[in-house]
Order: structure tokens, then sequence, then C-alpha cells
């Protein structure tokens, strides 16, 4: 009996994909270091880290995490930067409710 209830129910989902290249468009430009500078020009252009995250690996790659994004280094030179993700949530309301009866 159980199993002729599972069966008959059906689950319906929305997918919702959005290309890699169209993701950022709704959040605001953000500074961020660039290819080749050094951590004291990092550190002089965008303050202390919230959290420096040890080098590790051949060739020794560490991180700096900002609020907004972050930055990898070989050694002592940026290679890499990249911006945080900060999920929105939907909201609450519906603003398409009808109300009037």
């Amino acid at each position: 009996m159980l199993t002729a209830t599972l069966q008959m129910q059906t689950i319906m989902a929305e997918e919702i994909r959005i290309p890699v290249g169209e993701q950022a468009k709704t959040q605001p430009a953000v500074d961020m270091p660039a290819k080749g500078m050094s951590k004291e020009r990092v550190k002089s252009l965008f303050g202390e880290p919230l959290e420096e995250i040890p080098a590790k690996g051949k060739p020794p790659i560490s991180r700096w995490k900002y609020q907004e994004f972050t930055v990898y280094f070989d050694n002592n030179t940026v290679i890499h930067c990249v911006r945080n993700f900060h999920p929105t949530t939907a909201p609450t309301g519906s603003s398409s409710q009808n109300t009037s009866e």
C-alpha cells in the first residue's frame, strides 16, 4: 500500500541555470588586487585581510580572504583574485498575491 502511494506522487521542480558570465551582473563592481602585485602592495591598498590561509603545495599557494574577494598568492605575488559568493535571499512575501475579494 505504501509503495503504491509513493509511486503515485509526482515531484516537480524548476531548474534555473545562470551562465557564470551572467552571475555577477546584479552586483556592483569591486576593486580587487591585480595579478603580479606583492603582498605588501595588497595590504597597503586593501588593508589587513580577514583571514590569512597558509601556503600549501608546490609551488606554495596561500590565500588572503577579504570581505568581497579572495586573493591567491604564489610566494609573495598575486596570481589570481576571485570575488566571494554572497547568496541573496528571496523576498519573504509575494507582491503578486491578489488581496481583493
